[in-house]
């Protein structure tokens, strides 16, 4: 019955990835160190979705993932960035890049960011934490986050390359 197989391997995969992001995100929680690098790999666990199914799909196992990362993890400040920026971003990118235009696409991507973290810093600055203090001038701050997220972007983009084409190959 390869209907049935078919069914029973993308509800696996998806509990699979929601199992990963979920503790990718826990991992960040408790480690001081690699707190990005934690967001970015339950970003790529997503990804894996949209490619072996639909970005449907994908959005149900974020928002699986976001609900269930925001029971189980203690610390709800580690959560926020994922449920307002790198939970959806593989949906986001992966829509924003079928306009195969370049400088549009990154233009799209750099103004979805900056909306997420300001939105990202109002929540957790006002309501948790209170008042950021920071010895940087924002312009400067600016400029290393609109670098920082090009960064990303660029090695979010070669993970999904080799997943494509080292990995995928092996488990299909």
């Amino acid at each position: 019955m390869p209907g049935y197989n078919s069914k029973s391997r993308k509800i696996a995969l998806g509990g699979i990835v929601t199992l990963l992001s979920t503790v990718s995100l826990y991992l960040s929680s408790i480690l001081p160190t690699n707190r990005l690098f934690f967001f970015a790999l339950s970003t790529f666990f997503l990804s894996v979705i949209i490619i072996e199914d639909n970005i449907k799909f994908a959005g149900l196992v974020y928002l699986s993932s976001s609900v269930l990362s925001f029971i189980i993890i203690p610390n709800k400040t580690v959560v926020i960035p994922y449920i307002l920026f790198f939970g959806y971003y593989a949906i986001v990118k992966s829509l924003i890049e079928r306009i195969n235009k370049l400088l549009i696409e990154l233009l799209i991507k750099l103004m979805l960011f900056n909306l997420s973290t300001y939105v990202t810093y109002s929540i957790v600055s006002k309501a948790l934490l209170g008042e950021i203090i920071i010895k940087l001038p924002v312009w400067a701050i600016f400029l290393l986050m609109q670098l920082a997220f090009l960064i990303y972007d660029y090695s979010f983009s070669l993970g999904i390359f080799f997943y494509r084409s080292r990995i995928r190959p092996k488990i299909r």
